[in-house]
């Protein structure tokens, strides 16, 4: 292996390790790899996120497996270290030993600091981490990416060497001078650029190409992470190419394009890890508001990186097309947390409305009372009706509802029996009231019937209802005034029959009496013609001697006397018969 001691060759190896592990683990996230000397070994240190978990033997077998066929003269020891981003200390490394050239097997060795110690398969020794302070990567920031490589220290001379005068100090020195001219030389006259053709600018060009035809039609976002490798390696390949070489120039020109593409794509890049971010944490709905709102600030941070882009850049399609996508589900997170928070406002004032509905119902005696608690009860019910599938508040509005719902039941059966008897209690009042005015117009007929109803009404007010207590106040009083009316209502029949058979009696044929009552009482007065006609009669009969007239005119008067004692009779009244003068002459008093 060529001792990559150079930051760009350190660069570009750690490049390669990084593309071998992409392309061996295409379903990890991204990972950083970065390498550097430090003391005579070459360290390895791949970096991940926290939420990405890598099976160490595989990633370790990936890296060994590049490593080797990178070696080609230098034998030294590799160490590989594993490192959450963020973090400052490895979880676990790998020491591969590299044999001398011609040989084939390498040792490895795989350390861990987990408790359960991961084992690779060539050797069975296991060891803990040096402690913080000694570790190789501790003095470092964890995220810093290194760029320069740090050489052991020189050895220092030890001082019987230099104890007695010689010329080899003098002669080691002109050669190790004569090694460091040549070697410097060499070392120059070697960079890219500097002799020959330079096609670092071409295989620039050709990777920067690839890198822009792939952003073209992207459809993973591994695609992105290669295209920007490309670029990243097309840079790294410009700033290889040193001062002094005639295509330094143009190389610069041509890196401060490419830089500004790469810091571009690298904006892009952090918006997709972080729309990324936003999309995984939207999985598996419901969450509750204050998830949504961090989902909802992921997605405004990356379509705020996108929106930084600059139009007339290189990459705008890509940008625009991300950015549409990025606002499209910024929107329907938006209404998710519309929801989300409208339905705990829902729950909420469902739950304010059941609180007021019962406390009503406690003290809810009237129709209007519990008239007032049933549409409490739906109000509630309205609120929780409002709350869609699909939010966290939707099982405890269906928990909620199956707690309301008997409650409400209560209301409403309650409700009804005071609606019947509000309605049985004011129609008994509105009949009594009829009836009291058909009492005042001596309307017995129509008072009967209306007391009748009344009385019939209150009846029906059913019991533990507000109304019943009122309504068996009023029985009594309307049995009492149905019994009055129905006694108005007898003698007003009778009076009537009575009148008619008078006016038959007495307007029959030749009038032969008159009649008034008052006071329950039938007064009867016998006209002055009817009165001489039976004298005259009766006279005659007598002077002739017929007696069979006599007996006629005698069955007359007494037909006539019986006529009125029915009368008085079916109407129950005194009858009081009077002479055309005012005399009484005969009285008939009703049967008790």
């Amino acid at each position: 292996m060529e001792a990559a001691t150079r930051p760009e060759d350190l660069e570009i190896l750690a490049n390669l390790l990084q593309e071998e592990l992409l392309s061996n683990l295409p379903n990890i996230a991204p990972v950083e790899v970065q390498c550097r000397f430090l003391e005579g070994n070459l360290m390895v240190l791949v970096q991940h996120p926290a939420d990405v978990v890598l099976d160490p033997q595989s990633t370790f077998g990936f890296l060994e497996q590049a490593i080797v066929a990178q070696h080609s003269s230098v034998s030294n020891e590799v160490k590989i270290y594993l490192r959450v981003t963020g973090q400052k200390r490895p979880y676990v490394y790998h020491s591969l030993t590299l044999a001398t050239l011609g040989e084939e097997d390498a040792t490895t060795q795989v350390t861990s600091s987990d408790p359960q110690q991961i084992e690779l398969t060539q050797s069975n020794e296991k060891s803990t981490l040096p402690p913080a302070s000694t570790h190789p990567w501790d003095q470092f920031p964890p995220e810093v990416e290194l760029q320069a490589d740090h050489l052991p220290p020189t050895a220092p001379i030890p001082a019987s060497a230099t104890s007695k005068p010689t010329m080899l100090p003098l002669i080691v020195a002109s050669v190790g001078l004569s090694i460091v001219i040549f070697s410097s030389s060499l070392y120059l006259l070697t960079r890219p650029c500097v002799i020959g053709s330079c096609t670092v600018i071409s295989e620039a060009q050709q990777l920067l190409q690839k890198s822009s035809n792939s952003l073209e039609n992207i459809q993973s976002g591994q695609e992105v992470l290669k295209a920007q490798q490309q670029m990243n390696s097309a840079i790294r390949m410009l700033e290889s190419v040193p001062p002094w070489s005639k295509e330094r120039s143009n190389a610069r020109e041509l890196l401060a394009n490419y830089r500004r593409q790469a810091q571009i794509l690298d904006e892009i890049v952090k918006a997709m890890k972080t729309a990324s971010r936003a999309a995984a944490q939207s999985q598996n709905p419901p969450h509750p508001a204050s998830k949504w709102i961090e989902i909802q600030k992921l997605w405004r941070k990356a379509i705020a990186l996108l929106e930084q882009i600059p139009a007339d850049s290189q990459l705008p399609s890509l940008a625009q097309r991300k950015l549409k996508e990025y606002n499209t589900n910024l929107a329907t997170i938006n209404q998710r947390l519309l929801k989300e928070r409208q339905s705990l406002e829902h729950i909420k004032a469902a739950t304010e409305a059941a609180k007021i509905a019962e406390a009503r119902q406690g003290v809810a005696q009237s129709l209007e009372h519990w008239q007032l608690v049933l549409v409490t009860w739906q109000t509630a019910f309205k609120r929780l009706n409002q709350i869609p599938q699909g939010t966290t508040a939707y099982e405890e509005a269906q928990q909620l509802s199956a707690i309301y719902t008997p409650k409400m039941a209560l209301a409403r059966d309650r409700k009804t029996q005071e609606q019947i008897a509000a309605n049985a209690y004011n129609q008994g009042t509105s009949l009594a009231k009829r009836a009291q005015n058909s009492q005042k117009n001596q309307q017995w007929s129509a008072a009967v019937i209306n007391w009748r109803n009344a009385l019939s009404y209150v009846n029906q007010v059913p019991n533990n209802t507000f109304y019943y207590a009122k309504a068996q106040s009023l029985i009594d009083s309307y049995q009492e005034s149905l019994e009055q009316a129905q006694a108005k209502l007898e003698v007003v029949v009778r009076t009537q029959q009575a009148r008619e058979d008078l006016n038959r009696i007495c307007f029959g044929g030749t009038p032969v009496c008159s009649y008034s009552i008052n006071d329950n009482v039938i007064k009867v007065k016998l006209t002055r013609s009817y009165m001489q006609t039976v004298k005259q009669t009766a006279l005659t009969a007598q002077v002739s001697g017929d007696s069979k007239a006599q007996a006629g005119v005698i069955n007359h008067v007494l037909r006539l006397e019986d006529a009125f004692e029915v009368v008085s009779s079916n109407a129950q009244m005194r009858l009081e018969v009077y002479t055309p003068d005012d005399a009484l002459i005969e009285v008939h008093r009703q049967e008790n």
